[in-house]
């Protein structure tokens, strides 16, 4: 039976490492996984493809989308764009057979939860906040305005990992670790 899976976690945590693991032991154990394209109405940024990365739409398109009730879930941040989970994508498949990944933040779970108590939800966790924050700085692509953003960001996610059904800490490292448990409990 196909599932519905969130997956979420602080920025950093390494979900998407994670979630490209599971994507490779899906294809290898020749199962059907589907990783959730959102809806967005910023821009693209260099090197991102329409359908790929993200389905880029106006706030005229998003907004008629809304309305019609076309989205699991979805949040305009700080910068006035919207980011959404376009819901006829996801039943489409799900109906096929597929276990469906949604890659998002917890506002966005919650949202999701309501409309599909089904969904199984996993909450990606570091070790420790300063744990996140060396991953952070480590990785060289923000400033320390931004790495300061994202670390008290965290700490507001991490309050809310209790509400998922699974929370697992992935270490230092050990992504392939963190994947192979993920896919026991959708393989359970």
């Amino acid at each position: 039976m196909s599932k519905l899976v969130v997956i979420s976690g602080p920025s950093g945590v390494g979900k998407g490492t994670v979630v490209k693991l599971l994507q490779e032991k899906y294809e290898e154990e020749n199962k059907k996984l589907y990783l959730s394209v959102s809806c967005t109405t910023r821009s693209p940024r260099e090197g991102e493809i329409d359908g790929v990365h993200y389905y880029f739409i106006s706030e005229e398109e998003f907004k008629k989308r809304i309305d019609e009730d076309d989205f699991l879930e979805y949040n305009v941040y700080g910068t006035g764009k919207y980011y959404g989970t376009p819901k006829s994508t996801i039943i489409e498949y799900l109906n096929k057979g597929y276990d469906v990944i949604l890659e998002i933040e917890v506002n966005g779970y919650k949202q999701i939860k309501e409309k599909a108590p089904e969904c199984i939800g996993i909450f990606i966790a570091p070790p420790s906040i300063d744990d996140l924050y060396k991953r952070l700085i480590g990785r060289g692509t923000e400033d320390m305005e931004v790495i300061e953003k994202r670390i008290e960001t965290a700490k507001g996610e991490m309050q809310e990992k209790d509400n998922y059904d699974y929370v697992i800490v992935n270490e230092d490292g050990k992504s392939p670790d963190t994947m192979e448990k993920i896919y026991n409990i959708l393989n359970q």
